[in-house]
């Protein structure tokens, strides 16, 4: 897939660019705690371990404070993300507001989704996301890779700046963890 970026041309190998060699974080304990996966939503708290009760967009703004919304369109606004200025967006690449990771339940950006941008690993299974990662965006700064530990346990899925993947082949539904 060729995207135009401003007056140059990027390609986009969403497979390729998701294993390219990136830097992979060398430890491995992602967070836990009962209050992780708490969110606010709808003026209650929710836990989305328990399920999201209508919401449709979650953001994770630290591993103990989440906001969810019933549409995109509210995360947008919360984010100050405006689709309609968003080049790959406008081409039919999933939304994504710049500086974060965004996780979609199902292909090509569809479905339910899950957005991080903190540095250390997460567990999926805290926002009722876990093995449910069909696509991915991330459009985090040029050097920012996010990464995706598979259930295999010997696969860490990099998750190129800048980048996307429409599906993830094999690795479709096999995400536990995050780093982003």
């Amino acid at each position: 897939m060729w995207a135009r970026t401003g007056n140059r041309f990027l390609s986009v190998l969403p497979m390729i660019a998701a294993f390219a060699l990136g830097p992979v974080p060398s430890t491995f304990s992602p967070a836990t705690s009962d209050d992780i996966g708490l969110a606010t939503f709808q003026n209650r708290i929710i836990d989305l371990k328990e399920g999201w009760q209508g919401a449709v967009s979650c953001v994770v703004l630290t591993a103990r404070e989440t906001r969810c919304f019933a549409t995109p369109e509210e995360a947008d606004a919360f984010l100050g993300y405006s689709r309609s200025s968003d080049p790959l967006t406008i081409q039919g690449i999933p939304a994504c507001p710049s500086g974060w990771l965004c996780l979609y339940e199902d292909v090509q950006g569809g479905g339910r989704s899950l957005q991080f941008r903190d540095e250390y690993w997460q567990y999926l299974l805290n926002w009722g996301f876990d093995r449910k990662t069909s696509s991915w965006r991330n459009n985090q700064g040029p050097s920012d890779w996010g990464h995706l530990a598979m259930y295999n346990s010997s696969t860490v899925y990099n998750c190129a700046p800048q980048s996307y993947a429409l599906s993830m082949g094999i690795y479709n539904d096999q995400a536990y963890a995050v780093w982003g």
